[in-house]
């Protein structure tokens, strides 16, 4: 798996920004990538936008979807990616939700994690179901968030 030196690195090569919005990991993500030397230079900043009513009042996304999924769904992972790239004029925006447990909610199973990558002319978005504690889907959703960040960019799919 690819390090947050590796994207950090690859951003710097590339001579893009990116800024994200973490649900689910609470920022660990921007921690990771903010770590590395030099990384001011292509992260422009984060949001953690934790509750449906903070998702709803800075995204715009409507309160009846957000209740229907609970924030968790590709299609809210994609306006919140797509919304941080305009915000913070990035060329890339990355996003994260999901619940990291203990428990399911409206019948979605701790550790469904939904991540998007968003550039101005491509999107995409991937599900992933992590096993264990709570503290390791948080950990783990924001490792493979910045590794579908990479290769989304490497491969130039975004």
């Amino acid at each position: 798996m690819k390090t947050p030196e590796n994207v950090i690195q690859l951003l710097k090569r590339k001579k893009i920004t990116i800024s994200l919005v973490e649900s689910c990991t609470a920022g660990y993500a921007s921690y990771l990538l903010t770590k590395v030397p030099g990384s001011s230079k292509v992260f422009k900043g984060g949001i953690i936008p934790y509750t449906l009513e903070v998702k709803n009042k800075f995204f715009k996304i409507p309160l009846p979807l957000l209740k229907k999924t609970q924030g968790v769904s590709s299609s809210i992972a994609l306006v919140l990616a797509r919304d941080i790239l305009k915000l913070c004029k990035s060329d890339v925006g990355a996003s994260v939700v999901g619940f990291a447990g203990p428990g399911a909610r409206m019948g979605i199973k701790a550790g469904t994690i939904f991540i998007a990558v968003c550039s101005k002319a491509k999107a995409r978005v991937k599900k992933i179901i992590i096993k264990g504690n709570r503290d390791m889907v948080r950990k783990r959703a924001s490792m493979l968030l910045l590794a579908f960040v990479y290769e989304s960019i490497k491969k130039e799919s975004i």
